[in-house]
């Protein structure tokens, strides 16, 4: 049985496949099974993955039903107790699952686990994000929602989980199609202990065709932030980053024209957690909001980061 499993869902991605699984089999520790999960793609991504023929390669063809139950389905397929992710667009550095595992040893007490990453874009620039985070070595993170207020401190490629504690929490939600990942982090946060490095371990591809966060937020379905501040009435740093959410989803909708959804999301936001430059866009023309987004692509993809943080 390996130590640990790499579940990879793939759809249309055939343009980073090789790249994606290169840097898996190039890992430092060797000691995995991969698992790569075709999820009806149209392009040749079928073809590449058969082009692969390491020993520790399984291959899951299946009809599209997703990204959640994708994932799903390569932890229920796995062998070992130990899982990682990674999408089929994004790239781990050599010392990606070395890392994990001595997370693992260190602290036996974690069901989660996460490492740091950096964004890559298609001009070539890396660029980290901005963490609420001031630790700078291996530890058990007191409050995930605190420290992720600015931007998420883990990624679904930079992420690991027991399956006891994926299991105990129905791993991913099958309804949500936009912040799968989010709802799944918000669960697992209130039930088990993460452990993270942030030692940059991992580097996301950022604006590539048939990404999630590519597509309009309109037409996806949105985890139940009202549900989870329901069921946790007292937890405050949950209430602020799901506010947050709130906040980005609003702009979202705005900003692709859907004025209702705007509108009707925006009732329950609770704008005492947001900032002056937060409100001002909040409540800013649509026009003014698109031509915003297009300037802030154009500086992140030249490497700078403009926030309304």
């Amino acid at each position: 049985m390996p130590e640990i499993s790499v579940v990879i869902p793939v759809f249309n991605k055939a343009a980073y496949l090789q790249e994606t699984i290169q840097s898996v089999l190039a890992q430092r520790f060797t000691d995995f099974e991969l698992i790569l999960i075709n999820d009806g793609s149209t392009d040749n991504s079928l073809e590449i993955l058969h082009g692969f023929s390491d020993v520790r390669i399984r291959i899951i063809d299946q009809e599209n039903q997703g990204l959640s139950q994708t994932r799903n389905t390569g932890v229920l397929a796995s062998q070992a107790d130990f899982i990682a992710l990674l999408d089929a667009d994004d790239i781990w550095l050599p010392d990606h699952l070395d890392v994990l595992i001595k997370l693992r040893n260190s602290f036996p007490e974690a069901d989660l686990f996460g490492t740091g990453y950096e964004e890559f874009y298609s001009t070539g620039k890396l660029l980290k994000p901005r963490l609420n985070l001031k630790i700078k070595e291996a530890h058990l993170v007191t409050d995930y929602f605190d420290t992720s207020l600015y931007q998420p401190l883990i990624i679904p490629s930079g992420m690991a989980f027991t399956k006891v504690g994926f299991l105990a929490i129905e791993g991913f939600k099958n309804p949500i199609t936009y912040s799968e990942d989010v709802d799944f982090l918000i669960q697992a946060n209130l039930n088990f202990r993460l452990a993270y490095n942030p030692k940059i371990t991992c580097r996301y591809r950022s604006y590539v065709p048939n990404q999630i966060s590519s597509q309009k937020k309109s037409e996806l379905q949105a985890p139940k932030f009202g549900a989870i501040l329901r069921a946790n009435p007292e937890h405050q740093s949950l209430h602020k980053y799901i506010q947050f959410k709130r906040y980005f989803l609003c702009i979202f909708y705005k900003t692709e024209g859907r004025l209702d959804l705007f509108s009707k999301l925006k009732k329950k936001l609770d704008p005492s957690v947001l900032n002056k430059k937060q409100r001002f866009l909040l409540n800013a023309p649509r026009l003014i909001l698109i031509v915003i987004r297009k300037a802030k692509l154009f500086l992140l993809r030249r490497g700078f980061r403009f926030t309304a943080f």
